[in-house]
């Protein structure tokens, strides 16, 4: 089966978790303007304030995309 997932946000990744665990064969595909990883944008008002940074943002692995395609 092929799964199209439009955005990269939370939800995105929850769905393709959602995917991968009852269907560990199927393409995922997720379409999104973003051009980082996906990321909590609750905490980018911690960024901006430096109590944080984008690789504690991440919400998965720099991998996740990878394994779960």
């Amino acid at each position: 089966m092929k799964y199209v997932i439009i955005g990269n946000s939370a939800a995105a990744v929850g769905a393709v978790e959602a995917i991968r665990k009852n269907d560990t064969g199927g393409r995922i595909v997720i379409i999104s303007n973003e051009n980082h990883h996906t990321y909590s944008r609750p905490l980018i008002s911690y960024l901006l304030m430096g109590k944080t940074d984008e690789e504690k943002m991440k919400y998965r692995d720099n991998d996740f995309y990878i394994e779960n395609r």
